[in-house]
Formats: C-alpha cells, sequence, structure tokens
C-alpha cells in the first residue's frame, strides 16, 4: 500500500478551510435535528433481530443523513448483521436500488422477513467476496459502499478499490477496534483514498484526488 503526505485537522482545533468540508461535518455529519423519517425508522429498529449485530441509532441516522445528502445511485453494504442500518440507507429514497451482502447464519431469513418492508433492497447470502467479484464483474455503479458487519473489510476494500472514483464514498464501521484501526489508519494514508473524516467508530472515505488530501478528526 503505497502512502502520501496526509495531513490532520480537528474541527475544533485548527479549524476547517474547506467549505465542501464544512458544510459537510456542519449540516449533515453532526446535524442535530430531527429527520421526516426518524419516527418511522425507529419502530422498525425496535423490530429489528436483537440477537444479531447492529450500531447505535446515532450511527444509523448518520448512514441516513449522508445518504440523503450525497444522492448516490446505488448503494453497497457489506455485512447486513439485523438490518437496521441498511433500512436506514435505503428509507430515503425508494428509487436508489441497495445491495446488502451477508455471510450465512441460521437467522438469514429472520433478515430477509424483515428487511422485505423495503422492495428496493437486494439482501444476497452466501459467501462475502465471491458475491463481490461477481458485482465487480458486471460494471455496478455504486458510488456509496457502507462497510459494516463483516470480517472481510480488508479484502473488500481491495476487490472495490478499482472500480471507486471520484464520486464514491466509503462508510467504515468499527474503525476504533483493535483489527480495524492500524488497517483504516493505512487506507487514510493511501494515495488511492481523498479526504478523510472520522468520527468516533466511523470512518468516511472519498476518492476525489483533486481535493487537497486532508483528515478530519471530529
Amino acid at each position: 500500500m503505497k502512502v502520501t503526505k496526509n495531513h490532520f485537522l480537528n474541527r475544533r482545533g485548527f479549524g476547517i478551510h474547506s467549505p465542501w468540508a464544512y458544510d459537510l461535518i456542519t449540516n449533515v455529519i453532526e446535524e442535530k435535528l430531527p429527520y421526516y423519517a426518524y419516527d418511522d425508522l425507529y419502530e422498525y429498529w425496535e423490530k429489528a433481530p436483537d440477537y444479531l449485530p447492529q450500531y447505535d441509532e446515532n450511527v444509523d441516522q448518520m448512514l441516513f443523513r449522508l445518504v440523503n445528502a450525497l444522492h448516490p445511485r446505488q448503494i453497497l453494504e457489506i455485512g447486513t448483521g439485523a438490518g437496521v442500518s441498511t433500512g436506514y440507507l435505503a428509507s430515503v429514497s425508494h428509487s436508489t436500488p441497495v445491495i446488502t451482502l451477508d455471510a450465512p447464519h441460521p437467522a438469514v431469513e429472520d433478515v430477509r422477513r424483515n428487511l422485505a418492508a423495503f422492495p428496493q433492497i437486494d439482501y444476497r447470502s452466501g459467501d462475502v467476496l465471491a458475491m463481490l467479484d461477481a458485482l465487480a464483474d458486471e460494471g455496478r455503479d455504486i458510488d456509496f459502499v457502507h462497510l459494516a458487519h463483516t470480517a472481510f473489510f480488508r479484502e473488500a476494500v481491495e476487490i472495490l478499490m478499482p472500480y471507486l472514483n471520484e464520486k464514491s464514498v466509503l462508510i467504515v464501521q468499527s474503525i476504533k477496534g483493535n483489527s480495524r484501526r492500524n488497517w483504516f489508519d493505512a487506507l487514510a494514508k493511501d494515495e488511492r483514498t481523498g479526504v478523510i473524516i472520522t468520527k468516533g467508530s466511523v470512518g468516511i472515505v472519498f476518492f476525489d484526488r483533486k481535493m487537497y488530501k486532508q483528515h478530519y478528526r471530529l
């Protein structure tokens, strides 16, 4: 993995000089106002299988706001878990396809039934990396990737990297965990990535390398 110089800024320290980054951080990532769909989604969140992994509600709400702001043409999630984050990703627009890839487990049908409330979700269970390879071979135009409940985070990103472009965004969960922290730090410095924003245990990676490479830690 080749590394280029990376600058680390803290919004409350040095300040943010990029109007684009300031707007995204202030009005999307750290937005506190309620959105119209939160009430309905909270009910869905409560009904999701609690014996499968899921994130805090505030993390799912941030995913909702990012999709709402970035208007992706297609969303890919790797590691469905309980399917809660999947529902938040899909609820922004009924016309935006969402593909979520999950490793086989005994509760697959429970997740499938819960996700049936969102007809634009394509839930696939099987060999995650094989399914990801097949998607890449199809030349899918996927510009929003949510790397969630999966152990194959390194392999998944390397498969996707040749297909990510200046409009792509990658959301990586659990970057404070030991298995992901060093890997994500290296990814943030990789010359193939652009602006990086981290908030808590979530990392947001952009790939427009025309923009000045900075790492904003919130």
